[in-house]
């Protein structure tokens, strides 16, 4: 087993983990569960010869199925293969709940896969969608046929964060700046982003961030007002007890042996090549990627990278 150097650097703006760190490790608590929720998805058909297991993506935290339509929209036109991009509970349009653990989250996955009857089924997910992935494979592997996985820019290695960091780009920064954004005075969503682009400027000096953090407002279809489309407090409260840690059960190690691509941005610190050895012990088939240039958001830094590097994987 390598030792993993300890680093206290954070490369990447918006991530779904801070990683100031010196102690690593699985934890091996099991997550207590809440009843599976329907998740919101989009489905892209297969085409009449497509016969490759689905391909179901799981988006990071904050993000939702569509910053994943793209590639799905590709995936589905090269190899003829039906894909789904699902919401996260609590995320985008699915529904809102008190309760969000990795081993709930992936218990909803499950779910969506019985219900649309997808039989074997390929699974990508990127940050917290791929610790939901890891966690659906070790906890429900015999209940559906996981056929291979894909996880984004993320280990089920443990970080250690600190959420008094006053780094700009600590997660807790941003709960507590969208928290701080008020729109009462906005008619429309484009209003509303305007003035919450103001505020977040003051904290946030990355544009293209603060776009995709507002794209989480929504305009209530029935009293039309401005709200945010994600369950904020949830996901808050959840980051801080269930989501910055992934608690894989001792005995279900080895997690999962089939074939798992891991695909890290070459400028991303979230798959050391030190932990390698680590990460094979807890997912024997493990292979990995990496695309330079790219950090933490690979798929939509290098997007046509990205799927160079997986499509191999996902037509073998």
């Amino acid at each position: 087993m390598l030792i993993s150097k300890v680093r206290c650097i954070l490369l990447q703006k918006l991530p779904d983990f801070s990683r100031c760190s010196a102690n690593r490790g699985l934890a091996v608590t099991a997550n207590r569960l809440s009843n599976p929720v329907s998740l919101a998805y989009d489905d892209f058909k297969a085409s009449e010869n497509g016969s490759r297991s689905p391909l179901v993506v799981c988006h990071g935290m904050l993000g939702s199925r569509q910053n994943w339509t793209s590639i799905a929209k590709q995936v589905n036109k090269q190899t003829g293969r039906r894909v789904i991009t699902v919401d996260a509970r609590n995320h985008g349009d699915s529904p809102h709940t008190e309760h969000m653990s990795y081993a709930s989250m992936a218990l909803d996955v499950v779910k969506l896969v019985k219900d649309l009857s997808l039989g074997p089924v390929s699974l990508m997910g990127h940050s917290m969608g791929g610790r939901t992935i890891m966690m659906l494979a070790a906890l429900y592997s015999q209940e559906i046929n996981v056929d291979k996985m894909i996880v984004v820019d993320i280990s089920p290695l443990n970080q250690d964060f600190d959420v008094t960091s006053s780094n700009e780009w600590n997660m807790e920064h941003y709960f507590y700046c969208l928290k701080g954004v008020y729109f009462d005075e906005a008619k429309t969503l484009f209003q509303a982003r305007k003035m919450g682009d103001q505020q977040l400027a003051k904290r946030i000096s990355d544009p293209m961030l603060r776009a995709w953090l507002l794209m989480n407002l929504r305009q209530n279809p029935e009293t039309q007002k401005i709200e945010w489309r994600i369950n904020l407090d949830g996901i808050h409260k959840a980051f801080k007890t269930e989501i910055a840690r992934i608690k894989i059960p001792e005995d279900k190690i080895p997690a999962y042996s089939g074939p798992c691509l891991f695909v890290g941005g070459a400028d991303s610190d979230y798959i050391p090549v030190s932990d390698h050895e680590e990460i094979k012990e807890i997912f024997p088939g493990a292979t990995f990627k990496y695309v330079e240039g790219a950090g933490h958001w690979v798929h939509s830094q290098k997007p046509h990278q990205f799927l160079e590097t997986i499509m191999p994987f996902i037509k073998s």
